[in-house]
């Protein structure tokens, strides 16, 4: 695979799991609050369980970045993932999707969906793009362009993305007149 996909692919992975750790360490005691609403481990664990997902999300963020520990980012990343959409897939399972998803800045409230779900298996992809071999061909100034563009649409793409499924239960609740 040509470096330049799994380059910038790895870099938006390392600034997405980056940028919610630290999103998540500002407001600790709300992802806590939040990881309790999923009642998937006891309470009493929770405060724990919420600075052990940060310092992970992190030490990923960090290890992609490394291009000897990429791979081992990579499968922690890959591993966050699917734990994250196990949780989400259990509750709407349980019916419960009122609750917050605790995987965006809690400035705005992102209720349990599919569309969530859908997500979370799209950037598990990225991840296994990203994790994929790369040629050993040297990147050029117009690859580090590219890769440096990418980066930056990816990232205006997952905010709009992200702002739209944080929007979507409003809309439906004012579509449905309720």
């Amino acid at each position: 695979m040509d470096p330049v996909i799994t380059v910038s692919t790895s870099i938006c992975m390392s600034v997405l799991f980056g940028v919610a750790a630290v999103h998540k360490l500002q407001s600790l005691a709300i992802f806590r609050s939040a990881m309790d609403e999923y009642q998937l481990i006891p309470r009493s664990l929770s405060g724990i369980a919420a600075v052990f997902v940060v310092t992970v999300e992190l030490l990923a963020a960090l290890l992609v970045l490394i291009p000897g520990a990429r791979a081992a980012g990579l499968m922690v990343m890959a591993g966050l993932l699917f734990v994250y959409t196990a949780g989400i897939s259990i509750n709407l399972l349980r019916g419960r999707r009122d609750i917050d998803c605790g995987c965006s800045s809690f400035s705005s409230r992102h209720e349990l969906s599919g569309w969530l779900v859908l997500r979370n298996l799209l950037l598990l992809g990225l991840v296994l793009l990203a994790w994929g071999p790369a040629s050993d061909r040297p990147l050029n100034w117009l690859d580090l362009l590219l890769i440096a563009f990418g980066v930056l649409i990816t990232g205006g793409l997952y905010l709009s993305m992200n702002q739209l499924l944080a929007q979507a239960p409003r809309i439906a609740r004012l579509r449905s007149g309720t």
